[in-house]
């Protein structure tokens, strides 16, 4: 055992079983991940499950919380604060375009769970209807904020172009649906907002 490994802190339980269900959920999907497996690759039983979440779905809905977190790094990093304004909307298809052809891509979490989840009721639909109503709300104040005559729809069109790749890539492939997101989103903008000012 080296130093590094005497000092490094062992991981509790609710965090292994985060860790476990955060990756099988998306590679395999949730109904189809049980809880005696999440709790072997865990390597933690049910009891420690149970006392750290009051149930699946309540590790269902905590996984996605975790998902929203990093939707909402990985948002905040692609518009990138110091951007004009009138770049933000390309630099988000831009940022949707590198996310859909990373390795092992299967698509949106939240938009798999929505999927997986018919019932509006349920605490993981809660959790992913709520963060893509935000996420419209944001693409609609960064049209606005980029000068677009009609910033409803232009927000509107960007949240359905990038669903709609996302989903794509199942059956085009990543680098097909990437270079359509790339293409209809530059035609998009040409067509919904101004000139960029001159250099």
């Amino acid at each position: 055992m080296t130093d590094a490994t005497k000092t490094q802190p062992r991981r509790s339980a609710a965090e292994r079983l985060r860790e476990v269900a955060r990756d099988l959920f998306y590679k395999q999907g949730i109904r189809a991940t049980g809880v005696e497996e999440l709790c072997r690759v865990a390597g933690t039983t049910k009891i420690s499950l149970y006392r750290a979440f009051p149930s699946k779905d309540e590790l269902i809905a905590e996984i996605l919380r975790d998902d929203c977190r990093e939707e909402d790094c990985w948002y905040e990093k692609a518009i990138g604060s110091a951007l004009p304004p009138r770049e933000r909307p390309g630099a988000y298809l831009a940022a949707a375009v590198g996310e859909l052809r990373q390795p092992g891509f299967r698509g949106c979490a939240l938009g798999l769970a929505i999927a997986e989840f018919p019932d509006p009721e349920h605490p993981a639909r809660k959790v992913a209807d709520s963060y893509k109503r935000k996420m419209r709300d944001d693409l609609r104040r960064i049209s606005a904020e980029a000068g677009a005559a009609d910033p409803e729809m232009l927000g509107d069109a960007l949240l359905m172009l990038v669903e709609g790749a996302f989903a794509a890539a199942a059956y085009l492939g990543p680098e097909e649906a990437g270079n359509a997101l790339e293409r209809t989103g530059a035609a998009l903008l040409e067509a919904t907002l101004p000139p960029a000012p001159a250099a």
